[in-house]
């Protein structure tokens, strides 16, 4: 929750380039919990489930964020046995960050420079993983 929001509606997309710039590094139900008790005043009783189809359009992803997890957790499926990810890890692409420095100035912050913010480490990652991957 953003303390003494203005008066100022974000969109979905863009709350969730801020959330994502916020905190990178986490998982994809962890930032939509966060949208729907934004946009809705109230807690997600669907564990993330709603709005989900941001983080699998190829509009958004690797365009915008993009999950630098490590593949290393096998599942049978209808297609015979794949590979997937434990839980996302998700990161801003230069594009993302620019559109979240929007958002930003959109309800009163300052922007953020790409480069020069020191962020909290993913878990399991290297602090600014989104420079050295996803640039």
């Amino acid at each position: 929750m953003i303390p003494n929001r203005p008066n100022v509606s974000l969109k979905c997309i863009e709350y969730l380039l801020l959330s994502i710039q916020s905190n990178p590094g986490r998982s994809q139900r962890f930032h939509l919990k966060r949208w729907h008790q934004y946009k809705y005043n109230r807690p997600d009783f669907h564990k993330g489930g709603h709005n989900n189809g941001f983080f699998t359009s190829p509009t958004y992803r690797d365009v915008l964020w993009t999950d630098v997890a490590p593949q290393d957790v096998e599942y049978l499926s209808a297609f015979g046995t794949r590979v997937k990810s434990k839980s996302s890890q998700m990161h801003l692409t230069i594009r993302g960050w620019n559109r979240a420095n929007e958002a930003r100035q959109k309800i009163g912050l300052s922007p953020l420079d790409w480069g020069n913010v020191e962020l909290p480490p993913a878990p399991g990652a290297a602090c600014k993983i989104y420079q050295t991957v996803v640039q």
